[in-house]
């Protein structure tokens, strides 16, 4: 999951250039295929954004999994709970 995050996000620059978002006046398609690589680049975006906040996501809920050691003046006492003096 962390090779796709990584991939994408070394590959958006290369993708958004001036060039992509510039309509060519002499080509009747060139709008289209202008409106064509912008939608790609929104949704490369979109998929980083999401697969970002997932693995934000887990790394959060692994946190929270995770129990913190119980030391301290609230640790459980042993069973039995006596000070160790019989009456």
């Amino acid at each position: 999951m962390r090779a796709i995050l990584l991939a994408g996000l070394c590959l958006s620059p290369l993708l958004a250039t001036p060039v992509l978002a510039q309509v060519q006046q002499n080509n009747p398609n060139a709008a289209n295929q202008s409106m064509e690589n912008n939608n790609q680049l929104r949704s490369l975006r979109q998929e980083q954004t999401t697969q970002g906040n997932t693995l934000r996501m887990e790394i959060q809920r692994n946190q929270a999994a995770t129990p913190a050691p119980n030391t301290g003046p609230n640790a459980v006492a042993p069973i039995g709970g006596g000070t160790g003096i019989g009456r």
